[in-house]
């Protein structure tokens, strides 16, 4: 039987081979996973704020929108045909993945859109406070989640039950909470008075990085177990300052904003912090907000791919 087992195994994988040589020579190139993100051109003494992208590796950045307004906070739709983004933070709209057909769909910003596809999470300034707002895709029946406080930054978990988003004034300053995906169980899973911002999902679901400061720009970036009263590691712990960390889907990158006056760019890391690759240049556009969209869409098995011995976070035993 064990003869038997690797000798399948052989076979697949020179079958394996045999396609990846056929690909090769006829020239095929497998799509890449990309990265939406806002970019800042500087235009006539005065900062354009457009959504654009790029392939994963930072090759092939494509600028998508070109008008006087700010877009920012880009979310891909499950299926990347389409990208949502806030347009000058008080406007969710939703455009073609090539930056075509541009439209509004509701008041507010920092749209997040839920794995199925069908809802988009935002965040809407209303009697003075933010709020965590969900709606259904195409604007329609919208709910508020969050009342008291000020809460923001939407994310939704990978399997779309939960929303990790950011709360002030609840325990001091801004913490981590997660919720079910109707507003009900409302739980802090961060425990300190650090300043926390821009919650991401690992994908699966066991863990949230956010980025962390004593109210400085001089922020890093953390990993937190999604439950109540959860383990949390550190990262980064070096200058240049560094927040808005996003998860890939394959779960063996972290894409962050890493930011040393006057230029902010684009980074990347394994999930325990060693740095990867710089994705964008030192070219004077400043990059903010990246949001991962894989076209193979990768599921992750929690159990198969992250092994986690407390002290270190190890890296998924599959990846690309």
């Amino acid at each position: 039987m064990v003869f038997k087992a690797k000798r399948y195994l052989t076979a697949a994988l020179v079958f394996s081979l045999l396609i990846q040589m056929q690909i090769a020579n006829n020239g095929f190139t497998a799509p890449q996973a990309k990265i939406a993100f806002t970019c800042v051109y500087k235009e006539n003494d005065e900062a354009n704020f457009n959504i654009c992208v790029m392939d994963e590796d930072g090759r092939n950045q494509i600028r998508l929108t070109d008008d006087t307004a700010w877009d920012s906070h880009p979310s891909w739709s499950p299926d990347g045909d389409r990208i949502a983004f806030s347009k000058n933070n008080s406007a969710i709209y939703v455009m073609d993945s090539d930056g075509r057909n541009p439209v509004r769909l509701t008041g507010g910003r920092e749209p997040a859109w839920s794995p199925d596809g069908t809802k988009i999470a935002f965040t809407r300034f209303k009697a003075l406070k933010y709020q965590i707002w969900i709606m259904d895709a195409d604007g329609g029946n919208e709910v508020q989640l969050t009342n008291w406080g000020d809460n923001y930054k939407p994310a939704w978990s990978p399997d779309g039950v939960r929303i990790a988003f950011v709360s002030a004034e609840r325990h001091g300053g801004p913490e981590i909470y997660v919720m079910d995906s109707d507003g009900d169980n409302q739980v802090r899973i961060t425990h300190d008075l650090r300043h926390k911002d821009n919650p991401s999902w690992s994908p699966d679901g066991r863990w949230i990085a956010y980025d962390e400061s004593l109210r400085t720009w001089l922020s890093q970036i953390y990993v937190v177990e999604a439950e109540s009263e959860g383990r949390t590691k550190r990262l980064t712990d070096s200058s240049p300052t560094k927040w808005e960390p996003a998860w890939s889907p394959s779960g063996d990158t972290i894409a962050y904003v890493a930011w040393e006056k006057p230029v902010a760019w684009i980074d990347s890391m394994t999930p325990d912090g060693i740095h990867l690759k710089q994705l964008t240049g030192d070219d004077g556009i400043n990059r903010y907000d990246p949001d991962w969209f894989d076209p193979f869409g990768r599921p992750v098995s929690p159990a198969a791919n992250f092994v986690t011995i407390w002290g270190e976070i190890k890296m998924p035993k599959t990846g690309r």
